[in-house]
């Protein structure tokens, strides 16, 4: 029998700076007695409040802790601080329901033409795992379709308006390919769209049918208009493969797990176990709950906490995305990108399943960092009869900006991961 799910009033396990506890405590819909009083607390010490607007802005967490804060205290914020939380707080809500309208327009307008749709992520997200459009702050629309739509889906969107973001290289479209997505964009530049037909791209798991999908969608209300959404088990799984997917640079894909979770007690959580080991995520969805477990301060069900203890892996990765969640907000631009590529190697490594997964994700990676970019074209013009030089001048310009750190530790960890297998 799968353990009911139960809110705690527990403060992360791991220490932080006050700014940054603060932070975590505020960044939740449902305040308890107890983290109202841990907020009051923390309130009495010197806040370092540009640091915390910083990293709230970082993390997107902007209006969960104007919300919290001036539902708990607001007359021990002081008042300019808390101003400018609203105001960022007002423009995110007017943008998050003008673009909430245009995916219902966008919905109906697919619907009519008889192409099956699933909108996911942004308005769809902030309604039924934070029941409020303006708790979670957004700036695109994410849907998926059947990939043999996409050609319809594109003369549609350019039909209204909308124009597909150009590459300056031939092999930027390669690259979309991997990711399985297209972008578009308004001719206003006010809305950018999303269109995927995978959820992940070519080289990670999780790629459910469409199909399968479909069949289980639910309903919920968006601005009035009922349009249908992934089920909880498919979000919550989606949402954990995301954040590995980008290495959890953000407080708020934890928040949302977090809150999906919380605003579904019905979750049915051996179906989604079972879904994510026959989809080769299991590592993926134990991480994901994991994280949002410790920061977000509850408890998982028993058969979650055992399958964690069962995946030791799991308590390594988490340190490691606790430790660089907030460090690499004041790391220079040219600092936090050699490190973020070298991470990237190695933990995308680990958490992969198996051998495909391995192999497949190093032929990706050598694929994308030998695949001439813009900024390649950009750094040296050529004229179109020397293009084919670029493919030397990217790993010259590559060479320059990380060196040989990235390539190095990657050996490394294979070296050890290879070592630690011959030792069982």
């Amino acid at each position: 029998m799968i353990a009911s799910l139960q809110i705690s009033a527990q403060t992360p396990t791991f220490i932080t700076p006050k700014e940054i506890e603060l932070l975590l405590c505020c960044a939740r819909t449902d305040i308890s007695i107890e983290t109202a009083a841990k907020i009051r607390e923390l309130l009495k010490a010197e806040i370092d409040w540009n640091y915390l607007l910083k990293i709230a802005t970082w993390h997107k967490v902007q209006p969960l802790l104007y919300w919290s804060l001036k539902n708990t205290c607001p007359d021990e914020v002081p008042q300019n601080i808390l101003n400018n939380l609203y105001s960022d707080w007002q423009k995110s809500t007017f943008n998050n329901l003008f673009l909430s309208h245009k995916l219902i327009n966008i919905l109906h307008l697919l619907g009519s033409n008889g192409i099956p749709v699933i909108p996911f992520k942004g308005p769809v997200l902030a309604t039924s795992a934070y029941g409020n459009l303006s708790l979670r702050k957004f700036g695109d629309l994410d849907i998926l379709v059947k990939k043999h739509d996409i050609p319809k889906v594109t003369e549609l969107l350019i039909f209204e308006q909308y124009q597909q973001e150009e590459c300056l290289t031939g092999t930027q479209d390669e690259l979309q390919q991997v990711f399985c997505q297209y972008s578009f964009l308004s001719n206003d530049g006010n809305v950018c769209i999303d269109l995927h037909w995978e959820l992940t791209p070519t080289y990670f798991p999780f790629k459910p049918d469409f199909d399968s999908l479909w069949k289980r969608l639910q309903p919920v209300s968006l601005a009035d208009t009922k349009i249908l959404e992934l089920s909880p088990e498919d979000a919550v799984l989606h949402l954990c493969v995301h954040g590995c997917k980008d290495l959890w640079q953000r407080l708020s894909w934890i928040c949302d797990i977090a809150q999906l979770i919380q605003a579904n007690p019905q979750i049915q959580w051996l179906t989604i176990l079972e879904r994510a080991k026959k989809q080769d995520c299991e590592r993926m969805l134990l991480l994901g709950l994991f994280l949002a477990q410790d920061i977000q301060a509850f408890n998982l069900p028993e058969e979650i906490e055992q399958a964690i203890h069962k995946t030791p892996i799991i308590n390594s990765l988490a340190t490691e995305v606790r430790e660089r969640l907030f460090s690499q907000i004041d790391e220079p631009p040219d600092v936090f990108e050699r490190s973020f590529w070298s991470w990237r190697l190695t933990f995308h490594f680990r958490i992969m399943e198996n051998f495909r997964q391995r192999v497949l994700l190093c032929l990706f990676i050598f694929r994308f960092a030998l695949t001439p970019k813009d900024k390649d074209y950009v750094f040296l013009p050529l004229p179109s009869w020397l293009s084919g030089l670029y493919y030397l001048v990217r790993p010259v310009r590559l060479l320059g900006i990380f060196g040989l750190t990235p390539l190095k530790r990657f050996l490394e960890w294979g070296y050890e991961y290879h070592q630690n297998r011959k030792s069982g």
